[in-house]
């Protein structure tokens, strides 16, 4: 079962999950449960000009909403109490102050799944056409990254994302790492930070028979792009990773969590609160995510 939770009632997840879906096959619609708040659905129907009749096999359940919790956390939460290991998890976009866990608002999906799973190793990776990235740090302060970073830290995030990656994509067969600062400290220059990375490195061959490589500039780890091998792109930082890859790829990207009891995927792009309730969002980002999770499923069924 691919399950799917609303995100912020106000943005264009809806949207582009109504406009997905329509071009899904019936056998793949009978797959997917949307867990919504009713009355944020019709909104989107009226805005959308779709009837009911169209949904037939779309089983919408009501999360019950407490008050003082948004739809987003709802219907997460709701989800998280009937998914099972062999199920996908599918999240629309949704603003970082929709995610409360135990009465505290969390900056994103990822660090609400760290406190509710009690696992701060969980990785945010993002998978494109042609690329592949793993963020060592996401939603951290830029004068805060060096101090968060450390050898285990590296070393965690990457076997967990190899391991994952094994499970559900393929094998990986290389591994390149981006330094911290620019030029990787210009011979300790600019800085020896990026020294805990080569050790890191060192522990990860010991683990693992792949090729690693680096650390390398963060701003030329691109132009180490080989189509004929399964890469992942390691880098230390948000907006390190994320500029080249979004610029490569577009709306076409997987935001994807990797350290969950199950698969967790949602759109690379955000909310689009400018575009809600105008009928001009572009699902595509979702349609790819769809393919990718009906392959996924097919993958599974294949290893095992």
């Amino acid at each position: 079962m691919i399950y799917v939770t609303q995100g912020h009632e106000r943005g264009i997840g809806l949207e582009i999950f109504l406009k997905a879906f329509l071009l899904l096959s019936e056998r793949e619609k009978k797959a997917v449960t949307l867990v919504v708040n009713e009355q944020d659905l019709n909104t989107n129907f009226k805005v959308l000009g779709f009837k009911k009749d169209n949904f037939k096999d779309l089983i919408v359940l009501h999360p019950k909403t407490e008050k003082g919790i948004p739809s987003s956390t709802s219907s997460l939460v709701h989800v998280l109490n009937l998914i099972k290991p062999e199920d996908i998890l599918v999240t629309l976009p949704t603003s970082k102050d929709q995610l409360i866990h135990d009465g505290k608002s969390l900056a994103g999906y990822t660090e609400f799944f760290r406190e509710y799973f009690n696992n701060q190793n969980i990785s945010m990776t993002f998978k494109g056409t042609s690329q592949n990235v793993l963020l060592i740090t996401d939603h951290v302060a830029l004068k805060n990254v060096t101090k968060v970073i450390t050898v285990d830290l590296i070393v965690e995030k990457t076997n967990t994302t190899i391991e994952f990656y094994k499970k559900y994509f393929f094998d990986y067969e290389q591994v390149i790492f981006s330094g911290i600062n620019p030029h990787v400290g210009e011979n300790g220059i600019l800085g020896n930070e990026d020294n805990i990375i080569t050790t890191a490195i060192g522990q990860l061959k010991k683990k693992h028979k792949l090729e690693f490589k680096g650390p390398y500039s963060g701003d030329t780890l691109h132009m180490h792009h080989d189509e004929t091998k399964k890469q992942l792109f390691v880098y230390m930082f948000h907006d390190q990773g994320l500029a080249q890859f979004k610029a490569m790829h577009g709306l076409i990207g997987l935001n994807i969590s990797m350290g969950l009891p199950f698969l967790r995927l949602s759109v690379d792009h955000g909310t689009a609160f400018d575009l809600y309730g105008k009928n001009k969002a572009n699902p595509t980002g979702l349609i790819f995510l769809f393919k990718q999770a009906f392959e996924v499923m097919k993958y599974v069924d294949k290893r095992n």
